[in-house]
């Protein structure tokens, strides 16, 4: 068995703001171009979603994270923002010393408006960098060049800016490793407390995968996945950021705290079109939830388009699109595959799985302290095998 980290009552809130100046050709968000005429009534959406989760849930500490995720948050206007963020707070509280992050292109980003997120309670800024490297994000389709990023970084240390996390996109198809190592290095010149480091994917409803398919372009290379994956984990950790997640290095104490709670498979509250959120029983038959008596928590989503969104909140108060309910069996299993992710991995209490952990480590794919068991490096690389060969012990 591995120890449920869920509490009773979520104390972590995702807010989705779709919209964006463009869609990039790998993007499988929820999002919504142009249309500044839905931000007002998308944010007064929001706010009624907001009523309807609050209606349901018991008096407790405030929110300990907030995250404003997207799209590009940071189109909202700044009286919206503070709208919205005021509305949390009434509903359900922002614990002192929470973290609320926003996320921003480096196109928008000014130190005058960084200056004015912080004044709101904004106290971390994920940037989309994606790549120091201008043939790269063209290639990606990003409305940015890196003179822009490089500038939105120095913008954020002029303001004050301390809790930074920079996004990076890498195996890049035709971007050299060289050329992704000379522009990490440029990005670590900035000392950022924060990267998160992905490989590029293809989503299947994506422009960039009707690309591949038809050969328009080249997708990602297995070679470059591996050999580029392995030298960002080199260059960010000689640089003092510890890899703590797959995808997430981080100075220590600048971990990501609203990611780790999906990570650490705690409950968290969602809204906006596209959200999705992960709920206690309890809360779930609050919310209306039919359940069964084995179901011990509920996954929910909502709709995706940001009008039919809108609509629907208007008529019945949610937006939500679906629900899985999850049992015992299922959450363990969740929460395994989660807990390998982390570098702090997970605790096993199954006789059987520990045998098999054994035999991982004896392959060099996990290390075993006690109960507690941890991805390798290598072990990293074929994660997936490793989650299946300790979920079917």
């Amino acid at each position: 068995m591995i120890a449920d980290p869920g509490r009773p009552l979520a104390r972590s809130l995702y807010l989705h703001i779709p919209f964006c100046d463009t869609r990039c050709p790998y993007c499988d968000f929820a999002i919504h171009i142009g249309g500044d005429h839905l931000h007002q009534p998308y944010v007064e959406a929001v706010i009624r979603e907001l009523d309807w989760l609050a209606d349901s849930r018991r008096p407790q500490l405030g929110l300990e994270t907030v995250y404003l995720g997207g799209g590009t948050p940071g189109l909202l206007a700044l009286p919206l923002l503070e709208q919205l963020l005021a509305a949390v707070e009434q509903r359900f509280g922002i614990a002192e010393g929470a973290e609320v992050t926003i996320e921003a292109n480096p196109s928008g980003l000014t130190e005058e408006l960084a200056r004015s997120w912080l004044a709101l309670g904004i106290n971390r800024v994920s940037l989309g960098v994606q790549s120091l490297d201008d043939r790269a994000l063209r290639w990606l389709g990003r409305n940015h060049d890196s003179a822009t990023a490089e500038a939105a970084l120095r913008a954020a240390a002029a303001a004050g800016l301390e809790n930074l996390s920079c996004d990076l996109i890498y195996a890049i198809p035709e971007q050299p490793t060289s050329v992704f190592a000379s522009g990490l290095r440029r990005l670590l010149s900035y000392q950022p407390p924060h990267v998160s480091c992905y490989e590029l994917t293809v989503e299947p409803s994506t422009a960039l995968a009707r690309w591949v398919t038809s050969g328009r372009v080249l997708g990602p290379k297995e070679q470059d996945f591996v050999e580029q994956h392995r030298l960002a984990r080199e260059l960010l950790e000689e640089a003092g950021l510890l890899q703590y997640e797959v995808s997430n290095y981080a100075r220590p104490g600048s971990e990501s705290r609203h990611n780790l709670a999906y990570w650490q498979g705690r409950h968290y509250l969602a809204a906006g079109c596209g959200a999705h959120g992960f709920i206690d029983r309890e809360a779930a038959e609050g919310l209306g939830f039919s359940l069964s008596p084995e179901d011990v928590g509920v996954r929910y989503w909502n709709l995706r388009n940001a009008a039919t969104y809108i609509k629907q909140v208007t008529v019945r108060g949610h937006g939500r699109r679906g629900h899985e309910a999850l049992d015992h069996e299922q959450r363990r299993l969740e929460l395994l595959a989660c807990g390998l992710r982390l570098r702090a991995g997970v605790e096993l209490s199954e006789p059987r799985q520990l045998v098999e952990a054994d035999r991982l480590a004896h392959l060099g794919l996990v290390t075993i302290a006690g109960n507690r068991v941890a991805a390798t490096p290598r072990g990293i690389e074929v994660l997936d095998r490793v989650t299946l060969e300790l979920a079917a012990s």
